[in-house]
């Protein structure tokens, strides 16, 4: 099958999204199929073996999104040229190339996937928006989002048509590893990309909160973004630079390296669509804590295999628990993860393949 994945954002950035379509890309191309990933952001025309196509044309200012008409007709001018049974046109925050993909796959009777991967303010409103300018609920496409939360909010874009859930891949073999509790002292982990989305400041305020408790908790956070600079004045401000590290950008072999001398993993992010990150600490056997509203509560279950709070002082107290109970601690960590099956590349290929044949059923019979 050849395919396009078509995405406002790839590699060289780095972030969630980027990181998935590299491997389903990679996941894809080594069961057989002919994938192209076509997309604004400049860099090199092949990456990992992977052809890419970079579509030339501006993109705006600090945010670095295409937003141009000539632009989007360029990346459907792409779409064309590579002739693709299907084009899998990937949704994030800001995604005029990956809408305006489908858009225009759509005119060419290309066979089309939208997938939303991000939560914004109002993304409800926001998706009817999309659906009354580009009628996005007469096109001849499947919809699908990579969790419920997601699909919840962006259903007005798809009308009465029902969104279907395709969700990330890890590779479990990879992360699985039983948990070595470090020794002296209590080390946390985040990863995550230093942003406002992120909320990366909740973990300072957590840690100023958890120091009066025990000085024995370290944080350390990995991870790159534009607040990095401003997380360092913090950390310096409020004489953390004891407790807390920024690690910048890991490998994921440091990461699971990481993982295994962490007691817990902490994500404070409220408009977290997914939390790939914390499912990959899961499946290491590293307790969760996050937030209840986030897409994490689809594979963490609260007591079991991590904690939800509803709030951030509630994040704060719980992860307070942890450095106090050790037997809960044991308890979460040693949770039976088969659950997490589901989130195999092994399964979540699959999934792709039929949603791409799904797609393809669609097409008018000529």
């Amino acid at each position: 099958m050849k395919i396009a994945l078509v995405t406002d954002w790839y590699e060289p950035r780095i972030g969630g999204i980027e990181l998935h379509l590299r491997d389903l890309a990679a996941r894809l191309s080594t069961g057989g199929h002919d994938v192209t990933v076509v997309t604004p952001t400049p860099g090199n025309t092949v990456v990992d073996g992977i052809r890419i196509h970079r579509v030339h044309a501006p993109r705006a200012p600090v945010f670095g999104f295409l937003y141009t008409p000539a632009g989007i007709r360029a990346l459907g001018q792409s779409l064309d040229e590579i002739g693709a049974d299907v084009a899998h046109c990937h949704v994030s925050i800001v995604s005029p190339a990956a809408l305006g993909g489908a858009a225009h796959a759509q005119e060419l009777g290309i066979p089309t996937v939208l997938t939303f991967h991000s939560i914004v303010p109002r993304t409800g409103l926001l998706a009817a928006g999309a659906r009354v300018a580009l009628g996005t609920s007469r096109w001849r496409c499947v919809f699908t989002a990579v969790s419920a939360r997601v699909a919840r909010d962006v259903q007005p874009i798809a009308g009465s048509r029902r969104i279907s859930l395709l969700p990330n891949g890890i590779d479990r073999a990879f992360w699985e590893r039983d948990s070595v509790y470090a020794a002296g002292g209590l080390e946390l982990l985040s990863v995550m990309r230093l942003n406002a989305k992120k909320r990366p400041g909740v973990l300072l305020d957590m840690m100023r909160f958890l120091r009066s408790a025990s000085a024995r908790v370290r944080l350390r956070i990995v991870g790159d973004g534009p607040l990095r600079a401003l997380l360092e004045r913090d950390i310096e401000r409020h004489d953390l630079s004891h407790c807390v590290e920024l690690l910048g950008h890991r490998s994921r072999a440091e990461i699971s390296a990481l993982l295994g001398e962490s007691y817990a993993f902490v994500l404070p992010t409220l408009r977290e669509s997914f939390g790939l990150a914390a499912l990959e600490a899961a499946c290491a056997g590293v307790p969760v804590v996050a937030m209840r509203a986030s897409g994490v509560s689809e594979f963490i279950e609260h007591g079991v295999n991590g904690l939800l709070a509803s709030s951030d002082r509630e994040l704060a107290s719980q992860v307070a628990t942890l450095v106090d109970d050790v037997a809960q601690r044991q308890r979460l960590a040693s949770a039976d993860r088969a659950s997490l099956a589901r989130f195999d590349w092994s399964t979540v290929i699959d999934a792709h393949l039929a949603t791409y044949r799904e797609a393809i059923a669609l097409r008018p019979k000529v």
